[in-house]
């Protein structure tokens, strides 16, 4: 009940200024109200807060996200710590966006609806919703809902795609993390990365893993994988962070996409660490649903963040049947 207690009155919004971070302006669906004014005589300039995050805290754990930069994850904590990059570590590229799969569909930028403009927020008992605006070439628009679970110390999310175009549209939903670098990433899988990466990574006793060293990654690569069990591992320091998905069969992958994908970015500023759902067709109307899991948790004392290490992967398989 004391956690319930302190999560409702921590859902609230914390002003970008305060925090020190000021990503690109985006076309905010509707202005929000100002939410300090500084005091001035009249007809002189003065600075005006207009721009809020949302925060769930419970326990020792935070997540942060920043409705009016396309709904973006910016952090997500133990004891402060996030394992999420910030903007003021990485400004090309930080926090965790939603996007729809595959790429090919609208190259690049990202749907701007989607991945700058401001989304739409409300609670729902004790959970954040965001929503977006459609995007007007594909038709689709995006709702994710973030709820703490309190019993497991993670966060459930809930990605949704609404097709609100006048055909049926094939998508999949695709959620790009950006983490530290020099962090050590891995998941199951017992094939090699698929013939398009650029990143080739071949599976040791099941388990693909990366390595990031930044003197040795100078030119961006990436990798597509058909991976298996439904979870993405992510060592930063003493931390470790899991993301837990429905495995998703190879003949429901999106074209030319995988179901964990890694990019390394060639200045060594992030490692982007990617899942996708499943590849469906949406009627006109129709939507489909992607649920997961976020869990950070400190390294148990002694536990080597090593390729290789089968007592990592059997510490992670655990925290992932907890949560299932």
């Amino acid at each position: 009940m004391r956690a319930e207690r302190r999560l409702r009155s921590t859902l609230q919004a914390v002003a970008l200024g305060a925090l020190g971070c000021c990503p690109p302006a985006p076309v905010p669906a509707s202005p929000p109200a100002p939410a300090q004014a500084s005091a001035s005589p009249e007809g002189w300039p003065r600075a005006v807060v207009r721009r809020e995050n949302q925060r769930i805290e419970f326990g020792p754990y935070a997540l942060e996200v920043d409705p009016t930069d396309g709904g973006r994850i910016i952090a997500f904590s133990l004891d402060g710590r996030s394992v999420v990059v910030p903007k003021e570590e990485s400004p090309e590229a930080y926090g965790s966006s939603f996007w729809p799969s595959p790429q090919s569909d609208w190259r690049w930028p990202p749907p701007l609806a989607w991945d700058r403009r401001a989304w739409k927020v409300s609670v729902e008992d004790r959970s954040l919703v965001l929503e977006s605006d459609q995007d007007p070439k594909l038709g689709l628009s995006a709702r994710q809902r973030f709820t703490a679970d309190l019993a497991h110390g993670a966060v459930a999310i809930e990605f949704t795609i609404t097709n609100r175009g006048p055909a049926p549209r094939r998508v999949a939903p695709w959620q790009n993390t950006r983490v530290r670098p020099r962090g050590l990433t891995f998941y199951p899988s017992s094939a090699p990365t698929l013939p398009e990466s650029s990143l080739k990574l071949e599976p040791a006793r099941g388990i693909i893993w990366f390595s990031h060293d930044p003197a040795v990654f100078k030119q961006s690569k990436k990798s597509y994988s058909d991976a298996e069990e439904g979870w993405v591992a992510q060592v930063d320091g003493a931390l470790l962070f899991v993301k837990v998905f429905s495995d998703v069969p190879h003949d429901q992958i999106a074209p030319n996409e995988g179901e964990v994908v890694l990019y390394v970015h060639e200045g060594g500023l992030f490692v982007e660490v990617e899942q996708q759902g499943p590849y469906v067709e949406l009627a006109p109307g129709a939507a489909s649903t992607w649920p997961l899991r976020w869990l950070v948790r400190k390294l148990p004392p002694g536990m080597a963040a090593r390729p290789g290490n089968d007592q990592l992967v059997e510490f992670v398989r655990a925290l992932v049947a907890g949560v299932r």
